[in-house]
């Protein structure tokens, strides 16, 4: 997609996706970067598959890793996100058409991140996660968070962002 038009992720087309695991997430790597390879990589959200993968490795990181320290989340979203923290923990896709609040620029992906330094960035941090390492740090918004809640967040927001790249 080339077009500087902002896209409303609500009503793009989106692939439906299921990943239950690490493995199933690297399948899916293995197959974009393969239509990268082959030319035919396209997408139907505003970021290009580049930067969904840089956001979506940036997501795992940060439960690893722990935040930045200046992040402030207003207690309404708190209360919110911590009402609705087993439906984003459960695996299932998280919902399109978010819009993170103009405190929240930390989460997003560098721009004009390249195919290759996205699958970079998250092939790494999967790596450590099936090297076992834990995500235990609490989450600005859900609070305390086990390692599998973490695990069935990411992967069902990685469902979501994967869904945009079509190959």
């Amino acid at each position: 997609m080339t077009s500087t038009a902002t896209v409303d992720t609500k009503k793009a087309a989106r692939r439906e996706l299921s990943f239950h695991c690490t493995g199933c997430l690297r399948e899916e790597l293995a197959a974009i970067e393969a239509a990268g390879r082959a030319g035919r990589l396209d997408h139907t959200g505003n970021w290009t598959p580049g930067e969904i993968l840089d956001h979506v490795a940036k997501a795992w990181e940060f439960s690893i890793d722990g935040f930045p320290r200046d992040v402030r989340i207003p207690w309404y979203f708190k209360l919110m996100a911590r009402a609705m923290k087993g439906r984003m923990t459960s695996g299932k896709t998280l919902p399109a058409g978010f819009k993170l609040g103009k405190d929240a620029d930390f989460f997003l992906p560098k721009p004009g991140t390249s195919l290759e330094d996205g699958l970079a960035r998250l092939r790494k941090v999967l790596d450590r996660i099936d090297a076992g390492t834990r995500c235990t740090v609490p989450s600005p918004a859900f609070g305390a968070m086990t390692h599998d809640e973490w695990m069935r967040l990411h992967l069902g927001h990685a469902q979501l962002h994967l869904g945009f790249v079509r190959h």
